[in-house]
């Protein structure tokens, strides 16, 4: 009878990590760096596989000076599928010409929402944010904060393709951060791009992230400012989340200039706080 137990348990757990295999799934997006330093999307040659899951609807790259010792990358995807689309993990890849891989920056993104019903979209950003790289690699509890994609430029400058590698889950995930309208001014304050947004409602609010996209007269994504709840984006009735962030050298007086702002925002359904 004991036998039969551990067979059956062992059995079932089996069965627990197929299902978790099965669930997840990596997904490629492969975009050739002229067409991004270009910000190229309707006839760049961009691959993604598998196929139908998400198109590209805009990318950027920007160097932050002519040697390319730092850049900024933005790509804003939009779930194609029919069901939801939940982002785990994020890498940055830099290939050649022939898709070969030179190296990988791990969690070098972030975004603004990592969870996409049918039609949803989500922008996906490295370089304007702290990425936590591991300074030793043997070490994965010893990181430090590089920003502008500084310790992985020397790739990009390499690189002839840049693949953003996604873990994603889909609709068997239980995670859900509802999309809500809310009444917040961003503006430009000099070279700062400041965020404030006051709670009306007669309920604290939590956001799992709330921010605003910045592109320019033209479209061209140029920078992210965002919040989370992991850093306080929690009111109470009547009070205020304000953030603010310094905008990077690449980003001109003539970029700013009709600069388009989308503000966003995501509620957490159960916050504790």
């Amino acid at each position: 009878m004991k036998k039969a137990i551990i067979f059956f348990l062992l059995a079932a757990l089996l069965c627990t990590f197929a299902f978790s295999a099965q669930a997840s799934q990596m997904l490629n997006i492969y975009i050739g760096k002229d067409a991004l330093l270009a910000h190229d999307t309707p006839s760049a040659n961009i691959r993604i596989r598998p196929e139908g899951m998400v198109r590209v609807v805009r990318h950027s790259l920007w160097p932050w000076d002519e040697a390319g010792t730092q850049w900024s990358l933005f790509v804003e995807i939009e779930n194609a599928a029919d069901e939801k689309i939940v982002i785990d993990d994020t890498w940055l890849v830099a290939c050649k010409a022939n898709r070969d891989e030179i190296a990988t920056a791990e969690y070098a993104f972030q975004t603004t929402d990592n969870v996409l019903a049918p039609g949803e979209r989500t922008v996906l950003y490295a370089g304007v944010a702290p990425w936590m790289m591991p300074t030793d690699y043997h070490d994965v509890t010893d990181f430090e904060e590089v920003i502008g994609l500084s310790a992985f430029a020397g790739k990009i400058r390499r690189a002839e393709i840049l693949r953003v590698r996604m873990n994603t889950r889909s609709s068997e995930s239980t995670q859900n951060w509802p999309k809500t309208e809310v009444n917040a001014k961003v503006w430009m304050d000099g070279r700062k791009i400041c965020f404030e947004m006051k709670n009306e409602t007669e309920q604290m609010l939590a956001f799992h992230t709330i921010g605003a996209v910045i592109s320019d007269r033209d479209g061209r994504l140029i920078d992210v400012l965002q919040s989370s709840y992991s850093r306080d984006a929690v009111a109470q009735p009547g009070e205020t989340i304000s953030f603010e962030k310094e905008l990077q050298p690449y980003i001109t007086n003539e970029m700013i200039e009709g600069a388009r702002i989308e503000i966003f925002a995501h509620l957490m359904p159960d916050p504790v706080h």
